[in-house]
């Protein structure tokens, strides 16, 4: 049987310190606990390399949790985007600049 131990913050209601929710009301009483496989680190850091703005999503999502190992692959998921978006803004204008001088140098010579 439950040890109820407190009283649900909105209706009042006892609760068991083992529900995530009140039975009465449905008032979310803690966080669910996050389970990060590596599978899914893989992906988001994966994400966050090769689609820079994409990988900010998981990276706030899993920033803001309470759990410190899902806080930390979201940090780490936002600074890899942070640094991907930077390598590919300076990438396209690397690229564009060699472009501008390769059209100069063309029409230099006509």
């Amino acid at each position: 049987m439950d040890n109820i131990t407190s009283v649900c913050p909105v209706c009042h209601q006892t609760i068991s310190e083992k529900d995530y929710f009140c039975s009465n009301c449905g008032h979310n009483l803690k966080e669910k606990s996050v389970a990060i496989s590596a599978v899914t680190q893989i992906g988001f850091y994966a994400l966050a390399i090769l689609l820079p703005p994409l990988g900010l999503w998981p990276g706030i999502k899993y920033a803001m949790k309470n759990n410190p190992y899902a806080k930390r692959v979201g940090i780490i998921t936002i600074g890899l985007t942070l640094i991907s978006s930077a390598v590919t803004i300076w990438a396209t204008f690397a690229l564009f600049d060699s472009y501008l001088n390769q059209l100069n140098g063309v029409l230099d010579m006509l």
